[in-house]
């Protein structure tokens, strides 16, 4: 899959756009084709550093929209 990586603190400059092992889904977890995402404060701070017990290389954009692909609880959140 895609991902946006930061492997150290620093600029925008060192976002990269790359292909990451796709995570197995663990129980109570869905896996989720991300359409669209943002970058919050509190990832710019991230990036920048200022975020101690963040460890790297560090996937960033956890607001998204998008499809689920699967899932381990098909009730709350059915595929599609």
């Amino acid at each position: 899959m895609k991902a946006v990586v930061i492997s150290e603190a620093g600029s925008a400059q060192n976002l990269e756009y790359r292909d990451v092992p796709t995570p197995k889904v663990k129980e109570g977890w869905s896996l989720v084709k991300v359409k669209g995402f943002g970058i919050n404060h509190s990832e710019i701070f991230t990036r920048e550093g200022q975020s101690p017990s963040v460890v790297f290389p560090r996937i960033l954009g956890i607001e998204c929209v998008g499809v689920i692909e699967q899932t381990t609880d098909a009730l709350r959140l059915p595929i599609g």
